[in-house]
């Protein structure tokens, strides 16, 4: 494993950069501290490139590794989402085939959003000319679960106060954008809490013009659900860690959006997100009701 910089993210990782048993090159990034938890990999200092690679070498080597991240995509689709319908059924000359189509179709549009499934909508309604910042919430993790590889430009906060600020992130980057002339849209994947730790972000002076497009998408589960899989969910009765570390609320954000300016939508069905994020609002929030679990 040749690992580039820090990765901080993925427990996938880490746990890979901590196993022993695998031959591990560790390549620091801008002076910063290598990747080598275990303090037994190689790390390597400057590299200099002897010459480019050529394009036989790239597909030669590269190619693989795409193809497997693919597969690898696509086995996790496959185990964590619902089949789609059967296409084909929709133009059977059967009635009854067809409409065996509609309804299964209804039902997969009707069907209450899950965090893999909004992070893998937000993902695939994200283009080059687009924006995506990820909060420092639980919704990163399951981004990093599902998504695959795809060539868009993606922020995200670092280090142990990552939760703060990330509406004032997103905002500055939705307004260098457009500044530099950039079109699309900055959306934003956020849990609750980070999305009220930053609230005083949604504010908009009315003197200025506001060109950018900003589209905050809040999982809302009612408090932060991320610790419940963490180690420390283990260490205090089930009272005491949802008053300090779940910090439940019942927030009316469609009111802090009026408050500010903001547009509003409250979604719960995969259709209506598919809706949501067709928006073309200037400054919006959907507010994403998700179950905690």
């Amino acid at each position: 494993m040749i690992a580039i910089g820090r990765p901080t993210l993925s427990r996938a990782v880490w746990s890979v950069l901590s196993d022993s048993a695998i031959e591990r090159i560790s390549i620091p990034m801008r002076g910063l501290e290598a990747s080598n938890p275990t303090r037994d990999a190689h790390v390597v200092g400057d590299i200099v490139a002897s010459r480019p690679a050529t394009a036989g070498e790239k597909e030669e080597w590269v190619k693989p590794w795409v193809m497997a991240g693919r597969s690898a995509q696509q086995g996790a689709l496959d185990c964590l989402l619902p089949p789609p319908p059967d296409l084909e059924a929709a133009v059977s000359d059967d009635p009854a085939t067809r409409n065996a189509f509609a309804t299964a179709e209804m039902s997969l549009m009707r069907r209450r959003v899950t965090r893999w499934e909004m992070a893998l909508a937000l993902w695939e309604a994200t283009w080059p000319h687009d924006r995506l910042v990820l909060g420092a919430s639980r919704m990163i993790r399951e981004a990093d679960t599902i998504v695959g590889s795809k060539n868009i430009p993606v922020f995200a906060n670092r280090g142990l106060s990552g939760i703060d600020g990330t509406i004032s992130t997103a905002r500055g980057i939705a307004h260098a954008a457009s500044a530099s002339g950039a079109s699309g849209i900055t959306r934003v994947l956020l849990g609750d809490l980070a999305f009220l730790h930053d609230v005083g972000s949604l504010l908009r002076e009315p003197q200025l013009e506001h060109p950018s497009r900003v589209h905050l998408f809040v999982a809302n589960d009612g408090g932060g659900s991320i610790f419940d899989g963490l180690e420390v969910a283990q260490s205090a009765s089930t009272e005491d860690r949802d008053r300090v570390l779940f910090t439940p609320h019942d927030v009316d954000l469609e009111a802090l959006a009026g408050a500010y300016g903001w547009a509003y939508l409250r979604v719960v069905s995969m259709g209506e997100l598919t809706d949501a994020l067709g928006r073309s609002d200037s400054h919006l929030i959907i507010d994403v009701g998700l179950d905690r679990a």
